[in-house]
């Protein structure tokens, strides 16, 4: 079976995440940045990412990389780590390696390179895999031994693939046209089901539902409908629900938690009484990040947070309210 798929940047704009859906699309890799400083971020990857799992499209993501040595794709396999900061991913990460500044380097040197990207990245959970065209593959790279040990994603623009080494995508095309993205975008086939946390799309859809419980126990939420409710299964459903403090099967945190599974998409409102709100959140164990704060802040109808005093203050009176979206 064949899907259908797009890979994205900042070079998108802003997306129309339901037209891409609707248009058909069945998975998208999104680029998380380029080379191994944190400011090199692409500054799209939170929408792109937000926008693509609200709307239950499988994401993979891929880092382009500037790397000259074997020091510096390790350094770029740990930024990539930092930015995806422990997100799910239903795809690979991709080691993007095509840049002119490398092809000097030597196809020992750059397959290493790769490997060392690579096995970084496996080791914290995640899958990789190698992305380039079909020159570069051939000519600079180690691509039968790189294919033996990670998924291989291959550049062709053309009618067929001649890429005769072992391949799971094909990028055919930069030109393509998607309903929701204004311009070009590169188009993908993939050909083997690669997928990781398959049933992990869209918001929340792995959590048990409580739609339905009107009780206030968490405990026999979880019984009516059958769900494991002992602490470690509890322990588990609230790290899934994005809480980072450590579940201890607190009044608070069973509250929050069982609003999560009702599908409530406020979060529970605080007794904080201080004047910051990177430190409400983190009384609540929610990121505190610029990242996340720029995300809540979207949800909340601000879409240039910049993180202004009285940006966070009205974000944090909201959260003191019990108004403040998820």
């Amino acid at each position: 079976m064949a899907y259908k798929g797009i890979d994205v940047s900042k070079y998108q704009g802003d997306i129309n995440f339901n037209k891409v859906k609707n248009d058909g699309i069945e998975f998208v890799i999104i680029r998380i940045g380029y080379g191994m400083y944190e400011s090199q971020k692409d500054p799209k990857f939170e929408r792109n990412y937000e926008g693509f799992r609200d709307v239950g499209i499988p994401i993979g993501v891929y880092l382009y990389s500037y790397a000259k040595n074997v020091n510096e794709a390790k350094k770029e396999a740990l930024v990539t780590l930092k930015w995806l900061n422990n997100r799910r991913l239903n795809l690979p990460v991709y080691y993007d390696i095509e840049d002119k500044s490398q092809i000097n380097l030597g196809k020992n040197v750059l397959t290493n390179m790769c490997e060392a990207f690579c096995d970084t990245i496996e080791k914290s959970g995640y899958s990789a895999g190698i992305y380039t065209n079909k020159y570069f593959f051939t000519t600079y790279l180690d691509y039968k031994k790189l294919e033996e040990k990670y998924t291989i994603w291959v550049a062709q623009y053309n009618d067929t693939n001649t890429y005769r080494g072992k391949y799971d995508m094909w990028q055919y095309t930069s030109s393509g046209k998607v309903a929701g993205i204004k311009g070009n975008v590169d188009m993908d086939i993939l050909y083997r089901d690669i997928f990781d946390n398959k049933d992990d799309l869209g918001d929340r859809g792995e959590l048990p539902d409580l739609s339905g419980y009107n009780g206030n126990s968490i405990v026999d939420g979880l019984k009516s409908i059958g769900y494991d409710s002992s602490f470690d299964s509890r322990e588990k459903l609230y790290k899934e629900a994005g809480f980072t403090d450590k579940y201890k099967g607190t009044a608070r945190q069973n509250e929050e938690l069982l609003s999560v599974l009702k599908g409530n998409d406020i979060y529970y409102k605080t007794d904080y009484k201080g004047l910051s709100f990177v430190d409400a959140l983190k009384s609540i164990g929610v990121d505190s990040s610029f990242e996340n704060r720029k995300r809540i802040a979207r949800r909340n109808g601000i879409d240039n947070y910049k993180g202004t005093a009285l940006q966070n203050m009205k974000l944090l009176n909201m959260l003191k309210n019990g108004t403040l979206r998820k």
